[in-house]
């Protein structure tokens, strides 16, 4: 059993290479956990503890994406403290969405990073936790303007091979404010529930708006914010053939009730808020995204397919 995460400061890899940490930037007392930042031969790195009941997993999922390059993989491991090497980045998106950037820069940013997730959809490989902040970005200012070097797509520890013809059930995989309608439901979670999750990471890009953060102040009372998330989700990308087919793609599944009482709660004094029809907003970028959040997960496009999308034309 590895011991535990990092007690002294210089730490050796199976490369050979020496890691010196310069400072730790997550840290959790139960379970042990720490991520640091470590220096090596005039480079900075990322050291990030593993689980040890995961540990072998993740090795088998960086091993399979091997010559995947939009995707952050490990370059190096220590496992006596179970802890894996990754490249230092200098930001993640989440972040720099904040900024004004030129729609042309946030593009690119978006189309590498979802050349990422379909090397991993090619290989058969789920992410299961997409978000801005898993998208890795170096950056620099040149003459006060933002230059994008390098754009990968990381944070692989939840990330499950799902053979063709099987699928991940029972598992409320992601962050709440950017999990799929099915996720929510704890499944059935493939392919398509990662290319609704980079939707909303797109809208995020591109208009600066978490459409499924929940606001203390907009919770009543024993509310669960996911109700509220599940009713935004039913309101902006919902259409009657689309829920009826991810009802029936549910199939006895309890959450099915949860969504039909969603539904029925909408009528003309409280209105759906279809995204296609948002005010401000591009028509191409519209079909782009309500091609990855058609609520019927059968029917949404795929990765590879959302690459070839006119919106990412000349990108």
């Amino acid at each position: 059993m590895p011991s535990p995460p990092l007690l002294s400061t210089r730490h050796t890899g199976l490369s050979g290479r020496t890691y010196t940490v310069e400072h730790v930037l997550q840290e959790e007392v139960s379970p042990p956990r720490q991520v640091c930042r470590a220096s090596a031969d005039g480079h900075n790195f990322i050291l990030k503890y593993i689980h040890p009941v995961n540990f072998e997993d993740l090795q088998e999922v960086n091993n399979r994406l091997r010559n995947a390059s939009h995707v952050r993989l490990a370059v190096d491991t220590i496992p006596d403290k179970s802890m894996f090497v990754f490249e230092h980045f200098t930001d993640h998106l989440l972040t720099l969405a904040q900024k004004d950037l030129p729609l042309v820069a946030i593009k690119g940013i978006l189309k590498n990073a979802l050349t990422g997730l379909a090397e991993l959809h090619d290989r058969d490989i789920v992410h299961t936790d997409i978000k801005p902040d898993n998208i890795f970005i170096n950056w620099r200012n040149l003459n006060n303007e933002i230059r994008i070097d390098k754009v990968q797509l990381g944070d692989l520890e939840d990330a499950a091979h799902i053979p063709p013809g099987c699928d991940m059930i029972g598992k409320q995989a992601g962050n709440w404010m950017w999990r799929s309608p099915e996720a929510h439901a704890r499944g059935p979670v493939n392919k398509p529930s990662d290319v609704f999750s980079f939707a909303i990471v797109c809208i995020c890009a591109v208009y600066k708006r978490i459409i499924f953060a929940v606001q203390e102040s907009e919770l009543e009372e024993g509310v669960d914010p996911l109700a509220i998330v599940v009713e935004r989700q039913i309101s902006y990308f919902a259409d009657e053939d689309g829920l009826n087919g991810f009802l029936k793609y549910l199939g006895d599944n309890p959450w099915v009730r949860v969504f039909e009482v969603t539904r029925d709660r909408f009528n003309q004094e409280t209105p759906r808020e279809p995204f296609a029809f948002w005010n401000g907003v591009d028509d191409e970028f519209k079909s782009l995204v309500c091609a990855m959040t058609n609520f019927d997960p059968g029917k949404r496009i795929t990765a590879r397919q959302a690459l070839e999308h006119k919106w990412f034309e000349g990108v």
